[in-house]
């Protein structure tokens, strides 16, 4: 078996969750947003649905789900934070 390429997420509670992505370099440069959140829903406790929380790399917010995971420079082992989203906030 191959190198599995992963990210760290900083959790809610300053918890490190290490999330699988995929297997090859190519499976990684298209790996969208999306994917991403559905591998982390699987590690996520389940009264925390993936909508409620905001996922952000560096200063950006990732919130297009459609754009590949190399567009906000993310990498194998790269480190995302995770927050809540606050009720009532505007949508930028």
């Amino acid at each position: 078996m191959g190198k599995i390429y992963q990210v760290v997420v900083n959790g809610l509670r300053g918890e490190k969750i290490i999330i699988d992505l995929c297997n090859t370099e190519e499976q990684m440069s298209s790996m969208t947003v999306k994917q991403l959140r559905e591998n982390m829903a699987k590690k996520l406790p389940e009264n925390i649905g993936e909508g409620n929380v905001r996922l952000i790399f560096t200063d950006k917010v990732l919130d297009e789900d459609e754009k590949p995971l190399s567009h906000y420079g993310i990498q194998h082992m790269s480190v995302l934070h995770m927050v809540m989203k606050v009720p009532g906030g505007l949508e930028a």
